[in-house]
């Protein structure tokens, strides 16, 4: 009795185990259409495919659905049948409508294919078709499988599960943030410095050339290099060697990257212009258009006197009396002014 006990225990335990395993075996042969591949990841303006696939099916003569897209992000371009049901004969595919204006969110693929003659249908896995879309704009679109059916050779429908698609649209997009330049005033033959923040809204790592400029003569170009979604700020160094006296309009350029679309924002310029004027001249109203006298005298060696020790940091920091521009005013900048007293621009 007590063997025999045993024998039972083994065998409950046995099924149970069974019991345990069957439904996960048969979830893993579920028919499945699905999009394939279910992430896609693309670049604005290119092409891709998409194909609808079953996967676990028996006997299956025909197929239909509808698959749905964001107009605004793609374009569909073509449809062509897959292989898979053509492994049982003939077949007639008919594309019932494909259209980018199915509403106006989305467009539609509806399509439907099935074997000819009395034959047996396919088992396994295949693609059932292939659709081609264009990317046309950064963002992401679903790809939704609505209204499929499966069917098989004795024309009833075949259970199934859908699993649906998605296209994220990537794009290569930098833009000039602001251009922020160390001082409003500069002595001719001097130098200042101009800090350009660049910006990159895509979804790459992008290396570019940045160039500013003082009205329409470039002053000089760096190369920067950015990770996608972040910030960095070039800095770029204007010397005033062969510049007229007068106010100038500095802005930058960012040179668009290989792929990039969205120019508009690759262009700024700072809303504070850059007087060149005699050495020295440093006091007056710095607000755009900056208004300096035309000449260095002794309210210009004040103010730089009042400032006289100041860094970058101190409470009264002023770039402007920095005349020689190395970053502390002190008596070398009033020797500057004192060099060019009484000169008139």
């Amino acid at each position: 009795m007590r063997s025999c006990g045993k024998y039972i225990s083994g065998l409950i335990c046995l099924v149970f185990l069974l019991i345990l395993t069957f439904p996960i075996h048969v979830l893993s042969e579920q028919i499945v259409v699905s999009v394939y591949p279910s992430a896609l990841y693309v670049e604005v303006n290119s092409t891709f495919n998409v194909n609808v696939t079953v996967s676990n099916v028996h006997d299956l003569v025909g197929w239909e659905f509808k698959l749905y897209y964001l107009s605004a992000k793609l374009n569909g371009t073509s449809v062509v049948e897959g292989p898979f049901l053509k492994q049982g004969g003939n077949t007639f595919f008919y594309v019932v409508s494909f259209t980018d204006n199915y509403n106006v969110t989305h467009g539609m693929v509806w399509l439907t294919c099935t074997l000819l003659g009395a034959v047996p249908g396919v088992n396994g896995n295949g693609t059932l078709a292939t659709i081609t879309f264009r990317a046309k704009e950064p963002g992401s679109s679903g790809l939704i499988l609505c209204d499929t059916m499966l069917s098989n050779s004795k024309a009833n429908p075949i259970a199934h599960t859908v699993v649906h698609g998605i296209a994220y649209i990537l794009t290569h997009d930098i833009a000039i943030a602001k251009v922020s330049p160390s001082k409003t005033v500069v002595g001719q033959g001097l130098t200042v410095k101009i800090d350009v923040m660049v910006r990159n809204e895509g979804n790459f790592t992008e290396t570019f050339n940045v160039t500013a400029y003082a009205n329409t003569t470039a002053i000089g170009t760096v190369i920067a290099t950015i990770a996608n979604g972040s910030f960095a700020t070039v800095t770029l160094t204007w010397n005033t060697i062969g510049f007229a006296y007068g106010n100038y309009t500095i802005w930058a350029y960012a040179c668009p990257v290989q792929g990039e679309t969205d120019t508009n924002d690759n262009t700024l310029a700072s809303n504070i212009q850059v007087h060149v004027g005699v050495p020295g001249n440093v006091w007056g109203n710095p607000y755009p258009p900056p208004v300096y006298d035309d000449v260095c005298n002794m309210r210009d060696v004040t103010y730089i006197i009042l400032h006289f020790n100041a860094k970058p940091g101190s409470p009264n920091w002023e770039p402007n009396t920095d005349v020689n521009n190395d970053g502390v005013c002190n008596m070398r900048d009033v020797s500057i002014a004192i060099l060019n007293f009484n000169k008139h621009e």
